[in-house]
């Protein structure tokens, strides 16, 4: 139970009571309770969504059930994101790489990304029956959570100093990334029956990827790097559910 508060201290802006600034251990601990967390935010999302619906329309409830997200996650993994995507966009070696990317100030690419990302989520929740909106949701905020771990599991830290990421790849053990994968299959299954079972494997073959760009051009990973894939993983989500969507499985 400590776990999945730390957890959820961790990713969300929920007072649970727990300190964030824990013992390596039990940070990467916490790991295994990330999709479970997904799946709470997902369901708060879920009623957010439902309450906007009473009396806005649809449009405008999709833009405030993304907006919520945000909210709910303090920014931190769009703020992955965006300075991931600075980071990549200098061009420069790893050392100018990670440099950018530790910036506070926000550059060009990152702005563009976030509002292609933000707007992709918005536009891809569009396009589902008002019906099948609280799965997604919550499909997608498990798979964003679950790709952190994999993307995690068996990484090097990219930097030589500390920093936010290095307590969960120093520690992440094999029994912390089953426990998430099998909580994200079970959702998976239970959200969206074949088709969420088809997201679960694509969202795990885009985290492999992921992590094998990153551990090449970076030597590693860091707590950017995993925002940006959960945000990645997020998006990747809702687009292959929109693929899947008029298909009968």
């Amino acid at each position: 139970m400590k776990s999945f508060l730390r957890a959820l201290s961790f990713l969300t802006i929920l007072p649970v009571g727990q300190n964030r600034l824990s013992e390596e251990k039990q940070l990467a601990r916490s790991m295994a309770f990330f999709p479970l967390v997904g799946l709470v935010i997902g369901l708060l999302l879920t009623m957010g969504y439902y309450v906007f619906s009473l009396f806005l329309p649809k449009s405008i409830t999709l833009w405030s059930t993304v907006g919520l997200l945000a909210f709910l996650t303090r920014g931190l993994h769009l703020d992955g994101l965006a300075d991931t995507l600075d980071g990549l966009a200098s061009g420069g070696s790893k050392e100018r790489i990670l440099e950018v990317m530790r910036d506070s100030r926000i550059g060009a690419f990152g702005v563009i990304g976030l509002i292609l990302f933000i707007g992709g989520k918005y536009l891809a929740l569009d396009q589902f029956p008002n019906g099948f909106v609280p799965y997604s949701l919550i499909l997608m905020t498990v798979m964003g959570r679950n790709s952190m771990v994999l993307v995690c599991f068996r990484s090097p830290y990219a930097r030589s100093g500390e920093g936010l990421a290095k307590p969960f790849t120093k520690n992440l053990g094999y029994r912390d990334t089953a426990i998430s994968l099998a909580t994200a299959f079970g959702v998976a299954l239970l959200a969206a029956g074949v088709k969420g079972v088809l997201v679960f494997l694509g969202i795990g073959l885009f985290s492999l990827g992921y992590r094998f760009f990153f551990i090449k051009k970076l030597g590693g990973v860091t707590g950017d790097v995993l925002g940006g894939a959960n945000e990645l993983s997020e998006l990747l989500c809702l687009i292959f559910l929109v693929i899947l969507e008029p298909i009968q499985l």
